[in-house]
């Protein structure tokens, strides 16, 4: 009877841890798409999160984001929609080196605006906010003038 006993109350204990591990299992199969903001000055905290997205524009994932924490204005709708700023941060002029918000998909310089290009699960999207010089550091994901994520000068091929 003891073992009995025994045997039903592991097979109870089995069914109860179950759907658990169930659970863990689906929550790491989430799909999710990395944002981050590189702030312009060390004083900000730059922000960085794993949002919960299944597809859709970078506008689409702006929009997901302000769940967490992201704070974003943007002008126009569609393919034509444009960001006026970032956590508060707007462009500091109209000319060439000013700095603005420019951002990088998996590595590579968005070269269409937030409501055209498309991102889904296992991407990756950078905003760094930089003068039009400075830009291809963006994709480079360090933020950094001229220097690779190495830290050694980047040379251009010709």
């Amino acid at each position: 009877m003891k073992i009995k006993s025994s045997i039903l109350a592991l097979a109870f204990l089995a069914l109860a841890c179950g759907p658990a591990a169930e659970k863990t299992t689906e929550n790491s199969n989430t799909k999710t798409v990395r944002l981050e903001v590189e702030m312009p000055s060390s004083d900000r905290d730059p922000y960085a999160e794993n949002i919960e997205f299944s597809g859709g524009t970078v506008l689409a994932l702006m929009q997901e984001a302000q769940k967490s924490g992201l704070k974003f204005t943007y002008s126009g709708e569609g393919e034509k929609a444009f960001i006026n700023s970032i956590q508060g941060i707007k462009p500091s002029g109209e000319d060439e080196k000013s700095n603005y918000w420019i951002y990088a998909v998996n590595g590579k310089l968005a070269n269409q605006g937030v409501g055209a290009t498309e991102v889904n699960p296992g991407d990756s999207v950078r905003w760094c906010y930089l003068s039009y010089e400075q830009r291809k550091s963006c994709a480079n994901g360090a933020g950094q003038d001229e220097t690779s994520r190495s830290g050694e000068p980047e040379t251009e091929s010709k």
